[in-house]
């Protein structure tokens, strides 16, 4: 029997989901980060006003956000998604991955990744609207071609993955408005 999200994230369940302000209140790794990337986060109005007219058209929109304080694309990504919830009027919810396997089952990315963090938006009668999975596709095109430079240069593996993480932590901005940037065009074609 297949399990789907209407048998698993149901209003019941989504109530018992962290709010961001008790998520990030809690003893998470990483918590400076966390905070730092929401509040220096700023999303553009245009975008502020698409997804206000989302959530007035569609009515109540819920997020399960489902992430560990451990990995940097949750540290990175979580905060974006909750500064958009929070700009429009979005009920935003965390759910720690390992203790929600059941929900994470329903995500796996390629069907079979637990990968982190996921987004799952759902309208008032949480029928699902969309979701989003790890990183925006320019991250996975960037950390491809850095894989590919770094094996050029013949470095030892811990210079290489120095390196990489540099690199990586350079993009993060990008990343940030790339996450925005995916997420307004996945709802919008659901709007």
């Amino acid at each position: 029997m297949v399990t789907t999200a209407a048998q698993v994230v149901t209003p019941e369940r989504f109530a018992k989901g962290l709010t961001w302000q008790e998520y990030v209140a809690g003893d998470i790794k990483s918590k400076e980060m966390f905070l730092k990337n929401y509040e220096e986060l700023q999303i553009d109005p245009s975008d502020v006003e698409f997804f206000k007219k989302f959530v007035s058209k569609k009515g109540e929109v819920h997020v399960v956000a489902l992430g560990e304080d451990w990995c940097p694309d949750v540290v990175r990504g979580l905060p974006v998604v909750a500064k958009i919830a929070h700009s429009c009027g979005m009920d935003f919810k965390v759910f720690p991955r390992d203790v929600n396997l059941d929900i994470m089952e329903l995500y796996l990315w390629r069907r079979e990744h637990q990968s982190i963090p996921v987004f799952v938006f759902f309208n008032a009668e949480f029928k699902e609207l969309g979701t989003w999975i790890e990183r925006p596709a320019a991250a996975y095109k960037f950390m491809a071609e850095v894989t590919e430079q770094l094996q050029a240069m013949n470095l030892s593996e811990e210079e290489s993955r120095t390196e990489s993480r540099k690199r990586r932590q350079d993009a993060q901005e990008l990343w940030k408005k790339e996450t925005v940037r995916e997420i307004k065009e996945l709802l919008y074609r659901v709007m």
